[in-house]
C-alpha cells in the first residue's frame, strides 16, 4: 500500500512568532508529526523500528518558505516519501492554504541507526520493500530537486564571525536519545543577528545533519555572512572535533 499522509491544523499562538507568522521551528515540529504519522501508517513508525532497535535520523532537509501562514489560519500539510535506496529513504512535504496556495515545501533525506551500535545501517527489507505514492499533487512551483549527500556549500571556506556557546538541556532530547532535529533548526536561528531577525524573513533553509549530539554536551554554533541574502551555519563539537550540523540560510 501507498500512503499520502494529509493533517490539518489551524495556527495557535505559541506557534507563530513577535509579528504573529508561523515560525520555522513550530512549522519543521508539524512537518515532523506528519511524518512519523505517514511512517505509522507503512509500519515503520518510531515504535516499529525501537522494536527492532532502531532508530531514524534525519541527514538532509531543505525548506523553501512561499508564503508564511499566520495565526489563526489552517493549513494542510501533506508529506509522503518519494523514493527508497539501499541506505536512504526521500520525503517530501507540502503546506498548503485552504484554497490549495502552496505556502511551503521541503524535501529530506532519512536514514536508519542502530541504537545499540550509535552507527548507520542499510534500510531493513520491511522498510525497503515499501511502495511511495504515485499521485502526487501538483503545484504551481516547481518541486525541489532530489537532494545532494554533498551540497556545494558544505566544502565552502568558513571562517566564523559570530559564535554562541550552549548546553543540550533535556527538553531538547528525543525518543531516539539524541538532540531533536529541529532544535539546531532554533538554535541557528536564535544565533542569526538581531537587525536579520527583525527586518527580514527567512525564504529558505538548506541543512545537512552530520553526526548526534546529546544531554549536556557543550555546542558551538557559528556563522558567517555569505553575500547580503545568505548566511553559512555550522554547529560544532569542539570536545570532539566533530561537525554536527551544517547549514545555509537565505532570507528576504
Amino acid at each position: 500500500m501507498a500512503f499520502i499522509q494529509t493533517d490539518t491544523f489551524t495556527l495557535r499562538g505559541y506557534e507563530c512568532d513577535a509579528f504573529g507568522r508561523m515560525s520555522i521551528p513550530a512549522l519543521m515540529n508539524l512537518m515532523q508529526e506528519s511524518a512519523n504519522r505517514n511512517a505509522i501508517e507503512y509500519g515503520i513508525g518510531i515504535s516499529d523500528l525501537a522494536e527492532r532497535g532502531f532508530g531514524w535520523m534525519l541527514m538532509r532537509f531543505r525548506l523553501r518558505m512561499h508564503e508564511y501562514p499566520r495565526y489563526g489560519q489552517t493549513i494542510r500539510l501533506l508529506t509522503y516519501p518519494t523514493e527508497v535506496e539501499k541506505y536512504f529513504i526521500y520525503r517530501e512535504f507540502q503546506v498548503l492554504a485552504e484554497d490549495g496556495t502552496l505556502l511551503a515545501d521541503a524535501t529530506s533525506t532519512w536514514l536508519v541507526f542502530s541504537m545499540e551500535k550509535r552507527a548507520m545501517v542499510s534500510l531493513p527489507d520491511f522498510i525497503r520493500s515499501l511502495s511511495p505514492p504515485t499521485d502526487i499533487p501538483k503545484t504551481a512551483v516547481a518541486p525541489l530537486a532530489k537532494l545532494s549527500s554533498r551540497p556545494i556549500f558544505q566544502s565552502a571556506d568558513f571562517e566564523p564571525t559570530h559564535t554562541k556557546t550552549m548546553e543540550v538541556g533535556w527538553l531538547s532530547i528525543d525518543q531516539n536519545q539524541h538532540v531533536n532535529n529541529v532544535a539546531y533548526v532554533e538554535w541557528l536561528l536564535e544565533a542569526v543577528d538581531s537587525e536579520t531577525l527583525q527586518t527580514r524573513k527567512l525564504a529558505e533553509i538548506d541543512l545537512v545533519y552530520r553526526t548526534e549530539s546529546h544531554w549536556r554536551d557543550q555546542l558551538q554554533i557559528q556563522s558567517v555572512v555569505e553575500t547580503p541574502q545568505a548566511f553559512l551555519h555550522r554547529i560544532i563539537h569542539p570536545e570532539f572535533g566533530k561537525d554536527v550540523l551544517l547549514a545555509r540560510s537565505v532570507w528576504s
